[in-house]
């Protein structure tokens, strides 16, 4: 394994658990749906996901408003599963939605993970997709400056270029120059894997909804499915320097 000067995280889903603010959305706003308690939330939850990064680069090129696809991404995931919901509920659903990424924490082996980087002195970074207000107000919520310094700290619409673009990957190395390799830490497969190992970079999966890969699809240098294995597997790579 070569030696690793930089490691670099993802934010939603990575450093916190992005399904924990959906599932209070999702119960907060479709309370009055008979049908929300018999609904699998972790199905729909991943599709919502998939639907947002289809469309995210859309919003990107002006294509498709980031207000609409907000909307888009949660009717058509639960269309998928045989729901009809309006633009009003859909649009009441994100307006918790965001209401409840307003309280969300740094997941607890990542805030140990954190705190043994920084006191080995380790460099670390910040790599995210997304509005720069929007991610840059989770990173506060999340007080992630405590471990990475906000200097770091790269959202792809302040750089100028998206996951799983390798520039945007390249831009995070230009910050260091002094450093010639990389570790990503990240959990979509299309954005984070495909993305770190297009740039060079190595790369550890945080896999925690067991995709499977076929024979032919490119593969990260370490896959984990839970934070406890992430935080092993990261220090045990940072022992073989």
């Amino acid at each position: 394994m070569k030696r690793m000067t930089v490691v670099v995280f993802d934010v939603d889903d990575t450093l916190y658990d992005q399904f924990v603010p959906f599932e209070l959305a999702m119960t907060h706003s479709f309370q009055d749906k008979p049908w929300i308690k018999d609904m699998d939330l972790s199905t729909l939850y991943l599709l919502f996901r998939h639907h947002s990064d289809e469309m995210f680069p859309a919003t990107v090129s002006g294509e498709l408003s980031l207000e609409d696809m907000r909307v888009y991404r949660i009717q058509k995931a639960l269309k998928d599963l045989g729901v009809e919901a309006t633009d009003r509920k859909c649009q009441l659903f994100q307006d918790r939605y965001f209401y409840e990424q307003n309280r969300i924490t740094v997941h607890p082996e990542m805030v140990d993970l954190l705190l043994i980087l920084k006191e080995r002195q380790i460099l670390t970074g910040i790599l995210t997709n997304g509005p720069t207000n929007h991610q840059q107000l989770k990173l506060d919520q999340l007080n992630v400056s405590t471990w990475i310094d906000s200097n770091t700290h790269h959202i792809s619409e302040s750089i100028g270029y998206s996951k799983p673009d390798a520039k945007a990957f390249q831009v995070v190395a230009n910050s260091y120059p002094e450093s010639t390799e990389f570790l990503y830490i990240g959990d979509s497969y299309d954005n984070d894997v495909i993305g770190a190992k297009n740039a060079g970079w190595q790369v550890i999966w945080l896999n925690k909804y067991n995709k499977k890969l076929t024979q032919e699809m490119v593969k990260p240098d370490v896959e984990v499915t839970s934070y406890k294995e992430l935080a092993v597997n990261v220090l045990d790579l940072l022992q073989e320097e």
